[in-house]
């Protein structure tokens, strides 16, 4: 990532000058993404495992949606220490922790073999400690670079959004290799060395302790309560960006983390070369669309969020007609994999509007736990979605129900635009 070597001196300034090209922010990626690696290659490693012992992908999958539930309610728990600790501090912890317990379930598996069980208990305690740490490197970012304006916000959200791109794709086309190949107590090996480095890496960042700002607040409960009353009586635009983000998520996950393989696989009936091969264009596409929204940050201003929203809305028509009117399987998924990837390119460029938004909207004392209630509202979202539309499409057409997803997407533009005005 770094340039090659300049004999000018007009460069170097420049370079030195870039707050993104800091030793901090670098390690702050770096940690992450180490950190991001090990947690999606044990979930895929788990999961393969659970299929081959039981034969029911169901299972694992009922382990994650059994995790959700404690994350929602203490995720704003790792709000409140992000903004009462160093926040290096806790992404250590967290990290160390993990690494731990992946540990202690080696040593349950190495002497008891396959437990059910135990990949439970440290699933749920994983999503957990990563719903925690989440807020806390959000947090980190307006503490790092606040100061020099949301531009900069944005370009380092936009390098984050690369790395986590990145590794997320790079366990799911790895994953099954490394699987095939070792099987899935050395991957788990793999996962405890990566949260172990993620740790160290994490040390080495310099970052002071926030201004907290307390006012007399004493206990988690009354800093919660103090979120609250700033999101509802002094910035409540910033509770109405919050909702608005949620209602985007509770969309996406439905019509393009249910709805897309759906139609893939069950309406249309192609394999799963075919759906790995477009499942992995769509994911390409977010990175694009990361990529895309780092060179372009200074357009990103909230006044382009409206226009984000319709061309997200625009998206989904092309998919609503290919799947009504007449047409042969390999045109539709054409139109499918191309749209929803450009779903993704616009849903990216969306959160690189508005998160940094809701970060520089926020105190240095209100981060942490104002991004820790935007999470929750969003994984609440997440598997209302989820729901919501795993019904739709058992009972409706496939075209009808990216319809009302078009006119739902279509319907926000009017609020989304008022809300941008208060920015």
């Amino acid at each position: 990532m770094t340039n090659a070597y300049e004999c000018t001196t007009q460069p170097q300034r420049s370079q030195a000058a870039d707050p993104l090209r800091t030793r901090d922010f670098r390690l702050l990626a770096a940690g992450l993404g180490i950190s991001l690696f090990a947690n999606l290659m044990l979930r895929f490693a788990m999961s393969m495992w659970v299929l081959d012992k039981t034969g029911s992908a169901a299972a694992f999958a009922s382990i994650l949606t059994a995790s959700i539930l404690p994350t929602i309610l203490l995720s704003p728990l790792g709000g409140v220490m992000a903004d009462r600790t160093n926040r290096r501090t806790v992404m250590v912890a967290l990290d160390a922790l993990s690494a731990v317990t992946v540990l202690v379930c080696v040593a349950i598996f190495s002497a008891a073999g396959f437990n059910l069980a135990a990949i439970a208990v440290m699933q749920v305690v994983l999503a957990v400690l990563d719903a925690m740490e989440t807020p806390t490197v959000q947090a980190a970012l307006p503490q790092m670079f606040r100061s020099h304006g949301e531009d900069v916000m944005r370009r380092a959200m936009a390098v984050v959004n690369v790395v986590n791109q990145t590794s997320t794709l790079v366990p799911a086309v790895l994953g099954g290799v490394l699987y095939a190949a070792v099987g899935a107590m050395p991957m788990m090996g793999i996962t405890i060395v990566g949260f172990g480095a993620a740790a160290v890496v994490e040390c080495f960042i310099r970052l002071g302790a926030p201004d907290r700002g307390d006012a007399g607040r004493v206990t988690a409960v009354d800093d919660l309560r103090a979120a609250g009353r700033f999101l509802t009586r002094e910035r409540p635009h910033v509770l109405h960006l919050v909702l608005i983000c949620a209602a985007l998520n509770f969309l996406v996950t439905g019509y393009a983390e249910v709805g897309f393989p759906y139609m893939v696989r069950t309406v249309l009936g192609f394999g799963s070369t075919a759906y790995g091969l477009a499942y992995g264009l769509v994911g390409a596409s977010g990175l694009l669309g990361a990529l895309v929204g780092g060179r372009v940050t200074r357009s990103l201003s909230m006044r382009r969020f409206p226009m984000a929203i319709a061309a997200f809305s625009l998206t989904i028509l092309p998919q609503a007609l290919v799947m009504t009117i007449p047409a042969g399987g390999v045109m539709r998924l054409a139109v499918l994999t191309a749209s929803t990837c450009g779903t993704m390119i616009a849903i990216t460029l969306a959160n690189l509007i508005a998160v940094p938004a809701i970060q520089m909207g926020c105190p240095e004392d209100m981060t942490g736990k104002v991004m820790s209630l935007a999470l929750s509202a969003s994984m609440c979202a997440q598997p209302l979605g989820q729901i919501a539309y795993g019904w739709a499409y058992s009972v409706h057409p496939a075209g009808a129900v990216l319809a009302v997803t078009f006119a739902l997407a279509t319907a926000m533009l009017p609020p989304v635009a008022h809300v941008t005005r208060r920015f």
